[in-house]
């Protein structure tokens, strides 16, 4: 009902595991059963209904004056959200799925008006209004729980009216929590719905489908403890560390809803580095130091000469950019630079991968070396490189103008191996947190490409620390648009990096 024209995002992925099929390539990511692709179907089918007052949208940031580019968010993006009513696709979406679940006789439903009177092992820490409880038939399977942010006569109702500012408290913006068990977890939470971050109704729909069916499918498990948390679907895996409550200790391990259903594998749990990786870094750390130093000497250099000695340059087939900017060399990195491998008392670490199901392994690595993903997920770009490389500095900036949250960061690290490249940096003096990210992205023998996020963090400004709960909202939203960014709806590799200014 959205897009007719387009194809569905698991027809995507389908004629994607075909392709490989037909090259002879061992496929690691399994094609969907006849079986779930009748389900998803039936979902569509019923959307066609549910949907049909909630039309889904195109991402407002492609660059209509270049086609295939995607534009910067503006200031005025941040913050605001001007038509909170489109949201409510969510909910239409989360109606059908539900329609059809128990059309097929797997579950019963049960509707709570009040979001509070659903117990949760981890609370997800957001207002909750109705709430659906789906609880499957089979005595194995994990329940269903869908819960609204808003009311239903929240922004986008009839007659109704409501605050374009996410930061004023009148603000009610139609989003939605997925949860698993009873009492549950969530494994889908809010996203940013800012302006700013918007990219399209399709990837929302795709990453609520994906949570739902992962709970249908019977692929999905969530593990909870003071010693660390991670969670898995057929789609991807993530970790991180232990929860703030040392009495929660749980696994969740969701089983098929319906009978003589086989659930599709779930993603390897994300592993611990192994020495030979931390072995590499630590040779990184020590090496690149001539070059950087040779970097920061040609960021003084008048943009034109900068170019000319820079394309002299073994493999430099290009100038950096011609906004030239010193890099500031004598801020130190706020983290210590092996937190990655033995991160100290404090941090909290987070790991996580997800498949590139259309993009093959080069045009990945360079949208990641070239800040695409990072401007993809929402946030403005200001780097003293076109590609980031060790000493490179980025500033990365999110919100309003004056009442924007600066990041600047140093790239202390590159990747650049046969089957696996990337980079990691580490925050410098100004950002709200002190840490180190690395982003990778590797290629199997069979040619399957996954992305990789593995950082560890805490807060370092006042606000930060005040604020810890936000702040870990807002990682967690950010994280998730850069495992969205290389989607298959991404937007061609453009190099549009900028002079730190």
């Amino acid at each position: 009902m959205t897009f007719p024209s387009a194809p569905t995002w698991w027809e995507e992925r389908e004629a994607f595991v075909s392709r490989d099929a037909e090259n002879d390539l061992t496929v690691e990511d399994p094609p969907f059963s006849a079986d779930l692709l009748a389900l998803l179907a039936d979902v569509e089918d019923a959307f066609a209904q549910t949907g049909a007052d909630t039309p889904g949208w195109e991402d407002p940031h492609h660059d209509s004056t270049a086609p295939g580019e995607r534009r910067d968010s503006r200031d005025e993006e941040y913050s605001r959200c001007s038509d909170p009513g489109k949201y409510r696709i969510l909910w239409t979406r989360a109606e059908a799925w539900v329609q059809v679940l128990i059309a097929r006789g797997w579950a019963d439903a049960v509707e709570f008006e009040d979001g509070a009177q659903v117990s949760w092992a981890v609370d997800p820490r957001v207002d909750r209004y109705r709430t659906s409880v789906l609880r499957p038939r089979r005595p194995e399977a994990q329940p269903l729980v869908l819960v609204r942010t808003a009311p239903d006569d929240a922004a986008g109702s009839a007659g109704s009216t409501g605050s374009i500012d996410l930061a004023d408290d009148a603000a009610a913006v139609p989003d939605l929590v997925v949860g698993l068990g009873e009492p549950a977890v969530a494994v889908l939470e809010p996203d940013c719905l800012c302006d700013a971050c918007d990219s399209g109704s399709r990837d929302l729909l795709e990453e609520l489908d994906q949570a739902i069916l992962s709970i249908v499918d019977g692929a999905s498990e969530v593990v909870r403890s003071p010693d660390g948390a991670s969670m898995r679907t057929s789609f991807g895996a993530e970790s991180g560390s232990g929860t703030d409550d040392p009495a929660t200790s749980l696994r969740i391990t969701a089983s098929p809803w319906a009978d003589d259903w086989t659930p599709r594998p779930l993603c390897p749990p994300i592993e611990p580095l192994s020495p030979m990786e931390s072995t590499w870094q630590n040779e990184m750390l020590r090496d690149p130091w001539p070059a950087r130093l040779f970097d920061t000497a040609l960021a003084v250099l008048p943009a034109p000469l900068e170019g000319r000695i820079h394309r002299l340059r073994t493999g430099r087939s290009a100038p950096p950019t011609r906004y030239a900017t010193a890099v500031d060399s004598e801020q130190t990195i706020t983290a210590p630079l092996d937190a990655l491998e033995n991160p100290p008392e404090g941090y909290r670490r987070m790991r996580r991968s997800a498949l590139v199901p259309a993009m093959d392994f080069e045009t990945a690595s360079s949208a990641v070396r070239g800040w695409v993903v990072h401007r993809r997920a929402g946030l403005q770009v200001a780097a003293s490189h076109r590609q980031a490389e060790p000493g490179a500095q980025v500033h990365l900036r999110l919100g309003i103008g004056p009442l924007s949250i600066l990041a600047p960061c140093r790239v202390l690290w590159v990747i650049d191996e046969p089957d696996r490249a990337g980079f990691a940096y580490g925050t410098l003096p100004g950002h709200p947190e002190s840490g180190i990210e690395q982003f990778t992205v590797t290629r199997t023998d069979t040619g399957v490409v996954r992305f990789h996020l593995d950082a560890v963090s805490k807060p370092a400004a006042w606000y930060a620390r005040l604020g810890a709960p936000v702040s870990r909202v807002v990682q967690e939203v950010v994280t998730r648009r850069y495992l969205r960014a290389l989607s298959t709806r991404a937007a061609p590799v453009v190099d549009m990096a900028r002079r730190v200014g």
